[in-house]
């Protein structure tokens, strides 16, 4: 669900600096700008979706600990 709204709000950051680029004498700032939110918004989806795989990670090896475990007190 934060990824929809991070989503909604670099499209309109993005397009509002692409329509302002398309008035403007010097619209390289406003390129960088419109381009610069969508590295913005790919790197921390990025981050994100790293975070997330290590913590699925972290739970499968506290199961397989706790299976473990389980295992060796019934014997």
């Amino acid at each position: 669900m934060k990824t929809f709204v991070y989503l909604i709000f670099t499209c309109f950051i993005s397009t509002g600096a692409f329509y302002g680029a398309l008035y403007s004498k010097t619209p390289l700032l406003l390129y960088a700008v419109g381009f610069g939110i969508w590295a913005l918004f790919i790197w921390g989806l990025n981050r994100r979706m790293k975070k997330n795989a290590e913590r699925r990670d972290m739970e499968r090896h506290f199961n397989e600990f706790m299976r473990a475990n389980r295992h060796q007190q019934r014997f």
